[in-house]
């Protein structure tokens, strides 16, 4: 049987999916993001899928999402990188959690997401070791180049940003440490699935293959990455793409087993 539990780990509110005979005890885990606007009860189908196959899934809220949605805050886009940064300090929460309760299972972690949560998975890369492996569905990992972009776009038709120039132009500094395309360095070979819709026209599917070609010319080991797309498909993860990310993390698991 599988069972879903709500915790709050330091105030992130979180689904936890596993089979209830396996409650408790060390499993290979996943931590998976929501986009934006989303909330953590929309991904209970990979965490079911995933708890199926022996792993431990968790699925937390991101900052103003799901139980942490404030009713004052109306446009969730002017804190898009607030946001990201914040779920990536949480990551640490939610791992640090798994790893003094002794529930990650010969520390197979992985960690992926969904547009905004794909993004901060690329983002995560760059900062955490401890990821063994990653899925970025519909987001990206040019995070400098897609924040010039997002930030352009906003003041082309006229929203009023939270920032001067300069604050701006400092933003974008900072994002740069979080770039994984800047700091491939950081990915270390871990394996990395991709997936992207070729009709996506909230994050462009450019960014998609670029970043693939990238890796196929300055990975050392180009083998352990997995690039899916999907010709007719906009922004939206299909179930043949859930499928594939599932089908593709228990792949890896089994290596690892393999390899022990």
């Amino acid at each position: 049987m599988i069972q879903i539990n709500r915790e709050i780990w330091e105030g992130v509110p979180l689904l936890i999916c596993e089979k209830t005979e396996f409650a408790g005890k060390p499993l290979p885990t996943m931590t998976y993001l929501h986009g934006i606007t989303g909330a953590k009860e929309d991904n209970l189908s990979i965490g079911y899928l995933l708890a199926e196959r022996g792993f431990r899934v968790i699925l937390p809220d991101a900052h103003l999402h799901g139980e942490r949605e404030q009713s004052d805050i109306e446009n969730l886009e002017l804190h898009f990188f607030d946001m990201i940064q914040k779920s990536i300090a949480e990551l640490a929460i939610i791992y640090e959690k798994l790893n003094q309760d002794r529930l990650i299972k010969n520390g197979s972690f992985t960690l992926a997401g969904t547009s905004m949560g794909g993004i901060t998975t690329a983002a995560a890369l760059t900062n955490y070791p401890w990821i063994s492996r990653a899925g970025i569905m519909m987001g990206t990992a040019l995070f400098h180049r897609f924040a010039e972009s997002v930030i352009q776009q906003a003041e082309a038709s006229g929203v009023e940003l939270p920032l001067t120039e300069e604050e701006i132009a400092e933003l974008l500094n900072q994002l740069k440490q979080y770039d994984l395309s800047l700091n491939l360095d950081q990915l270390q070979n871990r394996p990395l699935f991709i997936w992207h819709g070729e009709k996506d026209q909230v994050v462009p599917f450019q960014h998609a293959t670029d970043f693939y070609e990238q890796l196929k010319q300055e990975q050392a080991n180009a083998e352990t990455i997995t690039f899916v797309s999907e010709k007719n498909t906009g922004h939206k993860v299909s179930r043949q793409a859930r499928l594939a990310l599932v089908d593709w993390v228990s792949q890896m698991n089994r290596s690892i087993k393999q390899t022990r």
